[in-house]
């Protein structure tokens, strides 16, 4: 079985713009481009999930059913170790099996195309993890760093990372290293597929700064 969780948070309050039109535009254009493409595939199971507990959003008016949960109320590091929580508990009420593979998209990063999905699905039984090891503010590729807005990665796996924060742990200096340092333990390098070029437009909260990675 394959899942997509796509992860929303229509409050950021970890900074960034607060552009609240502009957030709810892009979510709903994002998600509606992936549910496009999944006409193509009607064995992969998409849920949203959305951390600030309000059920009475405009996610509901999308076609593809919405989780609800308070972790964006947790005091965290950063956002990615919230983002983290979010998945793991929909791991969880989707009562997935270790052996499922979970696809994880950002909600405000558009597919540009099904190709990711594509090598997914051809592959499954030949990868654990689907990942680009890149850092998107450098633009280089770097071993033990990841795209964090699309990977797949086996539920077993997914199940075990942990966030620490480099508060923490002086190892990691952002979530995407610590996230890809460990999943790398865990997972075998020959049963790690290295992806070229992810097909998203990725939207940084930051300045609502677009890059194609």
């Amino acid at each position: 079985m394959i899942y997509i969780i796509i992860t929303a948070c229509i409050h950021n309050k970890r900074g960034g713009v607060i552009d609240f039109d502009a957030r709810k535009k892009r979510y709903i254009m994002c998600i509606n481009k992936l549910l496009e493409f999944l006409k193509e595939y009607p064995n992969i199971k998409p849920i949203i999930v959305e951390n600030n507990g309000d059920k009475d959003t405009y996610l509901n008016d999308i076609d593809c059913e919405v989780l609800y949960t308070n972790n964006n109320n947790i005091d965290t590091e950063n956002k990615g170790m919230n983002e983290l929580i979010d998945i793991q508990e929909t791991i969880k009420y989707l009562s997935a099996n270790d052996d499922d593979i979970i696809i994880k998209l950002t909600g405000r990063y558009r597919m540009r195309d099904p190709k990711f999905i594509e090598i997914v699905t051809q592959n499954i039984d030949n990868y654990d993890a689907f990942i680009k090891s890149y850092n998107v503010c450098t633009k280089k590729r770097v071993k033990n760093d990841m795209v964090l807005g699309l990977y797949a990665l086996r539920c077993k796996y997914l199940k075990q990372i942990t966030l620490e924060g480099h508060k923490k742990n002086n190892r990691y200096k952002s979530p995407e290293i610590e996230f890809a340092s460990k999943l790398r333990k865990l997972v075998k390098e020959e049963r790690i597929k290295e992806i070229d070029d992810l097909r998203i437009e990725c939207c940084f909260a930051d300045k609502n700064r677009l890059q194609k990675v």
